[in-house]
């Protein structure tokens, strides 16, 4: 691997990215291959909330099938579950609709762990302009972490 493009860092995948990959779990999505590669690259620490969680099992449950089960174990594994801290939410509040609790609990979560959020959702184009957490989308996320070695 190019030591340019070697990453250190820590990451939460928002919802939207475990959707993406297991919608149609017979197809080897880009956007599957991305989990995968974040679970098995040992550089990257993916971080969460209990929410992030509840919901992907939500998302689990309704598109059932057992590949949808094996990524969300290995994900839940590999997943370092924050709690987060008032303050932190606090400033991430200020940048979301108030319907949005989720999406506040995960900007705050990345804030306290300085990790860039994985996500195609709008509603943290707002935080992202302020500079106030990294977000990346899926396409992004694709292009700049290094790949699994295909077999």
């Amino acid at each position: 691997m190019n030591e340019s493009r070697k990453i250190n860092q820590k990451f939460l995948l928002d919802t939207n990215v475990f959707i993406a990959a297991i919608k149609d779990p017979l197809k080897m999505s880009s956007t599957l291959q991305l989990i995968v590669d974040c679970i098995k690259n040992s550089d990257i620490e993916l971080i969460g909330n209990k929410y992030i969680i509840e919901e992907m099992q939500k998302y689990q449950d309704l598109f059932a099938s057992p590949s949808a089960s094996i990524l969300l174990s290995l994900l839940i594994f590999k997943t370092k579950v924050i709690e987060v801290d008032d303050t932190n939410i606090l400033k991430c509040k200020l940048y979301f609709p108030a319907v949005e609790l989720f999406d506040i609990l995960h900007a705050a979560t990345a804030l306290q762990e300085d990790a860039i959020i994985i996500t195609n959702d709008k509603h943290f184009d707002s935080i992202k302009e302020q500079k106030l957490i990294r977000v990346w989308s899926i396409s992004e996320a694709i292009f700049l972490l290094p790949r699994s070695p295909q077999k």
